[in-house]
């Protein structure tokens, strides 16, 4: 459902004007840890099934910004891509260890609160945000409010707990914003605006 809301979208403007590629690239690795988190944990697969829903949504939306984008992009993002893949490539022939992964999950906190800042800070730069999904950022927080409950009383993990509580946070307050910039009308009008209405 969060795919089909927010990539349907995309696809039928054509537009992702204020969708940041940054926050869903470093979102994309922080939700690849989480899955192979909960695999090497042998965690029912229940468990995270909407972390990998929320990884395929995630690959599919940075695809499209990538396919219709107006700006191009710079050495900063190729960096995010390609520093994802050569992580995919050591945990494909083995470099990263079990321990290596159950280690950098602690500190996805703070890639999480990286991505959902650089979210916010982008809602707030461009005060649009006709292209984003309100249903899509309400489905997010459904999801991680059920995952604090499931990695609380059936899993006992606090680390996934702590994580999922402040991604339910963040959601909540990007939600918010969604709603508060989606017509996009709270923003100063350009001198070009300003010059038709006289």
């Amino acid at each position: 459902a969060v795919v089909s809301t927010q990539s349907t979208g995309m696809l039928k403007t054509r537009n992702v004007e204020g969708i940041s590629f940054n926050g869903f690239a470093i979102e994309t690795f922080s939700l690849t840890i989480q899955v192979l988190y909960f695999y090497v944990m042998d965690y029912a697969i229940l468990s995270y099934a909407d972390l990998i829903s929320l990884l395929v949504q995630d690959y599919i939306i940075v695809a499209l910004i990538l396919v219709f984008t107006k700006e191009p992009l710079g050495l900063r993002e190729y960096g995010n891509v390609a520093g994802y893949f050569a992580a995919l490539a050591s945990i494909y022939f083995g470099t990263v260890s079990r321990a290596m992964i159950v280690s950098v999950m602690q500190s996805v906190v703070f890639v999480n609160l990286a991505s959902k800042g650089i979210f916010i800070s982008s809602i707030l730069a461009t005060k649009d945000t006709s292209t984003m999904s309100p249903a899509g950022w309400a489905l997010c927080a459904y999801c991680n409010i059920g995952g604090v409950f499931v990695a609380g009383v059936i899993l006992g993990d606090t680390t996934v707990m702590a994580q999922r509580l402040l991604n339910f946070i963040c959601n909540v307050t990007v939600l918010c914003l969604v709603f508060y910039y989606k017509d996009g009308s709270k923003r100063d009008p350009s001198p070009e605006e300003e010059k038709k209405k006289e």
